[in-house]
């Protein structure tokens, strides 16, 4: 019995893990779709199994029309995320609001594009990705008044 090629939809391909997820895919024989805010060819090999798209995890008509491109999706990655560097307190309150857009409620959103396709097929894998910089104590991150 032949196994139907696996689709793969990653996040955040554009540099880091989900550019490295999306080649790791790729080279394995998957058909990969890999989402940036401005896709990038140059960033892979050309491929009849790739598939690039445009996506902002914080807008909701971004994600819906990704979704509907990208057809029947057998393994999602949240991989998209964005970090702060400094002082918390001299951290803007707007780019808090952006981190928690795109790492906390894009990761929800994507999901919630997803899971009836997933549901109704009943097959389908998410895997959410996330940094381990906030296991080890970084400069300024202690308060000491």
């Amino acid at each position: 019995m032949m196994v139907p090629m696996q689709t793969i939809l990653i996040t955040g391909t554009s540099s880091g893990y989900g550019l490295e997820t999306a080649l790791h895919f790729l080279d394995k024989g998957w058909n990969v779709i890999a989402t940036m805010r401005r896709p990038d060819a140059s960033l892979f090999p050309a491929s009849p199994r790739l598939r690039l798209l445009p996506l902002d995890v914080t807008s909701d008509e971004s994600i819906a029309a990704t979704v509907a491109a990208a057809g029947p999706i057998d393994v999602l990655v949240n991989n998209a995320g964005i970090g702060i560097v400094g002082a918390f307190e001299a951290t803007p309150m707007a780019h808090i609001r952006k981190v928690f857009a795109t790492n906390t409620f894009g990761v929800m959103a994507m999901c919630q594009g997803v899971i009836p396709q997933m549901r109704e097929r009943r097959s389908g894998m998410i895997v959410n990705v996330t940094s381990s910089v906030t296991l080890a104590a970084m400069p300024l991150e202690h308060f000491m008044f």
